[in-house]
């Protein structure tokens, strides 16, 4: 079956939206992508964790290079600063360790890969799109910050959390804001002092009213060569009856929704160093002294009820946008794009495509919405007493928090790990 060839408009120009731009010219559609921002984009991102599987489709059909750079993630261990410090000299009480098959890759060196096969001739940087309007006739006339305009038979509006179509599409859309937000940033492989304590591992912090990360991911500049990673590391912290500097809460407690993402002033640098010395082991603490720009992300929610309304429809971020808790973001926004390419290869019509997609992807993306805010009040908001967690409890207590929600970091275990997670 082959969908004619038409003209589509795709709003975003990030992972979704030069996944499926790529795709789409492949199979000889009229594509052109409009990118609001105008600086580099591979320069914006840190770590990611991705479906094995998802990586392996990208490199069969020629997404990414088949030499992409990633580092393999084979466990997650938690672990707890030391009530009583044995004779070792390990810089944590590890509590709980279980397999998982991940791939983790630099959000930086996978634009740059899926970017370089969109010509340049039909991505249109630093063109902001301000509306769009659909027609009686099956058109949707996209309308841009100049005023100037242009009819497509087709638009995707990939354009994540801020997006243009979701707005239009679903005005009243379900956004829960929350109390908590996170302190992120990266340091090179070259400055973590033993390194090797992170090999094919994610090392997870829990903490009363917070939860933290650490796992290495490739550089940007150098691959995913020993020596030659980056540390990316994450940790939330609960703004109720607390002033932090920069994150000031709305009247409900939470983070108010004018909050946009950025760079640490020196101010919130200082805050975010001593709060880490407070609530983590040394070693953790010593990471974020070493991190010279740190930067804060506000931790929100959005729901849509759907993909698809016309011949407009949503992908990754824009449809659903999931906490960062679940670790999916970008896989979503990957599998959406490739999903979508499979859709319209495998009917005639674009109606029955975009019906067909939509039936697919939005449980799987309504479900990661409840993950993400099931995993939200466990690990954070209302977390247990770490200290009585062990090896055996644990287990216990994670199936429930994940009961019956697909988590690609331990569903492909049995397929995927090198031990079938033995």
């Amino acid at each position: 079956m082959t969908i004619p060839s038409s003209s589509i408009a795709i709003i975003g120009g990030a992972i979704s939206g030069c996944t499926v731009a790529a795709e789409l010219i492949r199979a000889g559609h009229n594509v052109t992508v409009y990118e609001r921002s105008q600086g580099r984009l591979e320069e914006r991102g840190v770590g990611l964790t991705m479906r094995i599987p998802t990586l392996e489709e990208l490199k069969n059909r020629d997404l990414i290079d088949y030499d992409f750079p990633y580092v393999p993630v084979w466990s997650r261990t938690y672990a707890r600063p030391w009530l009583d410090k044995p004779s070792n000299d390990w810089p944590w009480d590890v509590y709980w360790k279980e397999p998982v098959a991940i791939h983790a890759a630099h959000w930086g060196v996978l634009y740059r890969n899926l970017r370089k096969r969109v010509p340049d001739a039909v991505y249109k940087q630093g063109v902001e799109i301000v509306n769009l309007v659909q027609s009686n006739d099956a058109t949707v006339e996209v309308i841009m910050v100049d005023g100037s305009r242009e009819s497509y038979d087709l638009v995707i509006s990939a354009d994540g959390y801020d997006s243009v179509g979701r707005r239009e599409l679903f005005p009243d859309a379900d956004q829960q804001l929350t109390n908590y937000f996170s302190w992120r940033g990266m340091i090179e492989e070259v400055d973590v002092p033993r390194p090797e304590i992170f090999e094919e591992d994610i090392v997870f912090f829990g903490y009363e009213g917070g939860h933290g990360f650490i796992y290495f991911v490739p550089s940007l500049e150098y691959g995913d060569g020993s020596g030659k990673r980056r540390l990316n590391w994450a940790f939330q912290e609960i703004i109720t009856d607390k002033k932090v500097p920069g994150v000031p809460p709305d009247n409900d407690g939470n983070v108010q929704a004018r909050t946009a993402p950025g760079a640490a002033t020196p101010e919130q640098i200082s805050y975010c160093r001593k709060y880490a010395r407070e609530v983590f082991p040394s070693y953790f603490a010593d990471i974020v002294d070493l991190t010279e720009q740190p930067f804060t992300q506000p931790i929100r929610d959005i729901g849509v009820p759907g993909y698809v309304s016309g011949r407009i429809c949503l992908m990754g971020d824009a449809a659903i946008y999931a906490r960062p808790h679940v670790g999916a973001g970008a896989n979503k926004a990957l599998e959406d794009a490739l999903d979508f390419s499979d859709a319209f290869s495998e009917h005639n019509d674009i109606d029955s495509a975009l019906r067909a997609w939509e039936e697919r992807r939005n449980p799987l993306g309504q479900d990661l919405l409840e993950l993400g805010r099931s995993l939200g009040k466990h690990i954070v908001t209302d977390t247990p007493d770490w200290y009585t967690l062990n090896q055996s409890n644990m287990t216990d207590w994670w199936d429930k928090v994940v009961e019956n929600h697909f988590w690609f970091w331990t569903e492909d275990v049995a397929n995927w790990h090198p031990t079938g997670g033995r």
